[in-house]
């Protein structure tokens, strides 16, 4: 038997349509800028307990018929490097898809279809490379913008992290090995 390690993933992004032209040949760069991914604990979630009855002074709980909510929120951090020494493309794409929801510089807003990618995969695998699980979270959007600007700090030589939450409506959950 092998460990599983928290360390050995890889993540994919698609971006919505309307960054293709701008930003398309940084998406496959976008995997290596990867630091970290939260938020997977919902692929596992159940209904929880919430209804109970009385009978002769004892209570009987129930699971709930069904769960409060079936998206997904997930958090990954990103690092900023610049291209060329200037070009901070991983911020320059996040931002322009943060602005496909609302740009605050003009107002616009647009439809789910504007703003959405059509999918973020992330592989977990093995020591040796072979993967073992993989999830493709559908419909995936900026949900509440960027951080990781809010702060510029003379004290500290640490880089920037770049941190992009993101909502997906449902997920492809492939584990080799678990039946469907």
């Amino acid at each position: 038997m092998d460990p599983v390690y928290q360390n050995l993933f890889e993540v994919y992004f698609t971006i919505p349509e309307a960054l293709q032209s701008q930003f398309g040949s940084d998406v496959a760069v976008l995997t290596e800028q990867v630091q970290s991914i939260g938020g997977l604990a919902t692929l596992d979630k159940g209904p929880e307990a919430g209804q109970v009855q009385k009978f002769m002074g004892t209570d009987r709980t129930y699971l709930n018929s069904k769960l409060d909510t079936t998206s997904h929120d997930l958090t990954v951090k990103l690092a900023l490097n610049l291209r060329n020494g200037t070009d901070n493309f991983v911020y320059n794409l996040f931002r322009a898809w943060n602005n496909l929801g609302y740009n605050k510089a003009t107002g616009e807003t647009t439809l789910k279809t504007g703003y959405v990618a059509d999918w973020m995969k992330v592989v977990i695998a093995n020591r040796g490379g072979d993967i073992y699980r993989q999830i493709i979270f559908k419909d995936v959007f900026i949900n509440g913008g960027l951080t990781g600007f809010d702060e510029l700090n003379y004290e500290t030589a640490d880089v920037l992290i770049l941190e992009v939450k993101f909502k997906s409506d449902w997920a492809d959950d492939r584990s080799i090995g678990l039946e469907d």
